[in-house]
């Protein structure tokens, strides 16, 4: 008999020591053990002949797998992962382990999940390349490992060049991954790599069922060449002869998870395959991040500067309300031009990113206004279910029949939403066809198919929506883009905000004229002065970001130092400071510098109170020493609150 540690999906950072009864050697495989008054099923990494605890230990319960699910080399990665993020090693684990595999089943009823379909001819559909492209690509494979930034404007033929480096991958007999930031975008990507790819090409994100994603998770340790297509946790997936990895929009912020094992995608890739593979970040405005790494030579870049088809640069122009009548808080100039555009037969994209019908509810009596107990946030008004919504823990509420302060019944509502927008369009343009795409309206797999089925069409029609409508969509008719209310995007404290906001406007604004017809953005603003506006009129993002890194690095912030968050939240708000300031006075040191604790922006969610430190230091390896000591010792106090966390790569406050 001899001795293993087992990581068990838990909030303790350690492993759990049991008795191996057993024989066979279980490393890297999946054991059922008792853990507290539950069974849970963890991964054995280690095992040894002695133990010298006296505690009684228990034995593992049942052997889950004949083979192991882990190699010995990737049990390493993954507890130098765990170590990276400082996060409970068994919950990082579990992350490599399909929810099909996380209950007590034995690998034994794999077998009849395993797909045994003959794979496909590839189809020799793929456009031919401009000379720029071809550069593009040549750059890409001119190694079969490491990390190279593929930028270029919109509509330059990206996705084209990555198509055609798959392709010669698939060729040789090996496999890609292609990331997305949106579940959303997977049906339109999805479709136009099976065109190509036929059933080469799989699919895989959190809408599917388990068996769904358990086949998928099997059909990737098959050799065979193969393409997935997957939203940010297909990192995990163990594909075999894995040649590439692609970041489509690898700027966007779902690339981050903000809750729980707050990992980013981009970083899990490096460290698991960047020696073995080529790893290829596409964008038209990529990440200050990684732009400053190209800049220091870290990694590779090439850029496309043309569009394809010689199509024209949309034209971006600053429209400031305060100079023009408005309705329903469209100008009523841009109104005009929306009925122009719409009778000539094009299609127009209205960007606000506030969904729902309004986003403050309030009595025109007194001034009360709508807000949870759960949340410090405002109730958005959702007129076409009657019901007021939190869009932070997405707790429902009903519209009160009288005011809670006063007794009235005067109700009314503030501020703009894309249910307003569409009604108000109904209502001046009762003939067009109006489409809205926003969580709300694309949630489930048939809304999302009729959406990306919208988006093909070329009618004319108008489109309006929140960010998920300048994700990589490729609009072939739209020829006017107007963008409301972005003027909260220029403000704040947040460091990430001014280049999400930009990186957002450049993404929209280049849905426009992507077939060669003439076309126009407008951005409806209170601000038109400010100076993020007019470098965005310029269209250069490469300018935008130029400007955003030399202010940066004249203030010393992110990406020239590095940058963590300790985050914290607790019912109690005096001893969620408490926890925060001590944890400061243990963590500072030289080299290190720490501020705070500040608000989170929004300072309350589902009834606990959220506040944050910033910790910075030009030396990232002493940081996470510093760091990781500081979260044993707080491990081991037990400290009174209810959840902490250090966010290792930040990209917002929240």
């Amino acid at each position: 008999m001899n001795f293993v540690q087992v990581a068990i999906p838990s909030p303790l950072r350690q492993t759990f020591t049991y008795k191996n009864q057993f024989s066979s050697d279980l490393i890297g495989k999946r054991v059922l053990v008792e853990f507290g008054r539950r069974k849970l099923v963890g991964v054995v990494i280690s095992q040894s002949e002695e133990f010298n605890e006296k505690y009684k230990l228990k034995q593992i319960i049942e052997v889950l797998d004949d083979i192991p699910l882990f190699d010995k080399q990737l049990l390493k990665q993954i507890v130098s992962i765990s170590d990276y993020y400082m996060h409970p090693i068994g919950i990082v684990f579990e992350s490599f382990i399909p929810s099909f595999l996380r209950k007590a089943k034995p690998q034994t009823v794999l077998e009849k999940y395993i797909n045994k379909t003959e794979f496909d001819e590839i189809s020799n559909n793929l456009h031919n390349l401009t000379k720029d492209q071809t550069k593009a690509l040549n750059s890409i494979k001119a190694k079969a490992s490491g990390e190279i930034l593929l930028s270029g404007i919109t509509s330059s033929g990206k996705t084209e060049v990555y198509k055609h480096f798959i392709k010669d991958l698939i060729n040789k007999g090996k496999s890609a991954l292609v990331l997305v930031p949106e579940i959303f975008l997977t049906p339109q990507i999805f479709n136009s790599f099976q065109k190509t790819f036929g059933n080469k090409v799989l699919l895989n994100h959190s809408g599917l069922t388990a068996i769904q994603r358990i086949k998928v998770w099997l059909a990737s340790k098959n050799k065979g060449p193969k393409i997935i297509i997957g939203t940010r946790s297909s990192i995990f997936l163990p594909i075999k002869n894995l040649g590439a990895i692609i970041f489509d929009e690898e700027h966007d912020q779902s690339y981050k998870q903000q809750d729980g094992f707050r990992y980013d995608a981009r970083e899990i890739s490096r460290m698991l395959y960047c020696a073995k593979a080529r790893i290829v970040y596409a964008s038209a405005t990529p990440s200050l991040n990684n732009i400053n790494r190209a800049n220091n030579n870290e990694i590779e870049h090439c850029i496309l500067d043309k569009r394809i088809s010689d199509a024209p640069i949309p034209k971006i122009s600053i429209h400031q309300t305060t100079q023009h009548k408005t309705t329903g808080g469209i100008s009523n100039e841009l109104l005009k031009k929306i009925a122009e555009n719409e009778k000539a037969g094009h299609q127009t994209l209205i960007l606000l990113n506030r969904r729902g019908y309004a986003p403050i509810f309030m009595c025109n009596s007194c001034g009360w206004i709508a807000k949870g107990n759960c949340c410090d946030a405002t109730l958005v008004l959702h007129q076409n279910v009657q019901r007021l919504k939190c869009h932070r823990c997405e707790s429902v509420w009903g519209i009160p029949k009288t005011c809670p302060d006063c007794g009235s019944n005067d109700f009314t509502y503030r501020g703009l939403g894309t249910q307003q927008v569409e009604e108000l369009l109904r209502q001046e343009l009762p003939d067009a066809n109006i489409v809205r795409i926003d969580r709300d309206a694309v949630s489930g797999k048939t809304r999302r198919e009729e959406s990306s089925t919208n988006i093909k069409d070329t009618k004319s029609k108008i489109f309006i929506g929140t960010q998920l409508l300048a994700k990589g969509h490729d609009f072939r008719n739209v020829s006017l883009v107007i963008v409301l209310n972005m003027d909260f995007g220029l403000f704040g404290a947040d460091i990430h905000m001014q280049e999400q906001t930009a990186q957002l406007i450049i993404q929209v604004a280049g849905r426009a004229g992507r077939s060669g017809i003439e076309n126009n953005v407008y951005l409806q603003t209170r601000v038109s002065d400010h100076p993020l506006f007019n470098l965005i009129q310029t269209g250069s993002y490469h300018k935008i970001a130029k400007e955003l890194l030399v202010e940066r690095k004249k203030l010393d912030l992110a990406p020239y130092i590095n940058l963590m968050y300790l985050k914290a939240e607790d019912a109690n708000p005096s001893r969620l400071r408490k926890f925060l300031v001590d944890s400061k006075k243990e963590l500072s040191q030289e080299d290190l510098e720490i501020y705070g604790p500040f608000d989170s922006p929004v300072t309350k969610i589902g009834f606990k109170h959220r506040m944050f430190c910033i910790i910075q230091s030009s030396k990232k390896q002493k940081m996470l020493e510093v760091l990781s000591k500081f979260t044993k010792n707080t491990e081991k106090s037990k400290k009174e609150i209810s959840n902490w966390v250090i966010d290792i790569d930040p990209i917002n406050a929240v």
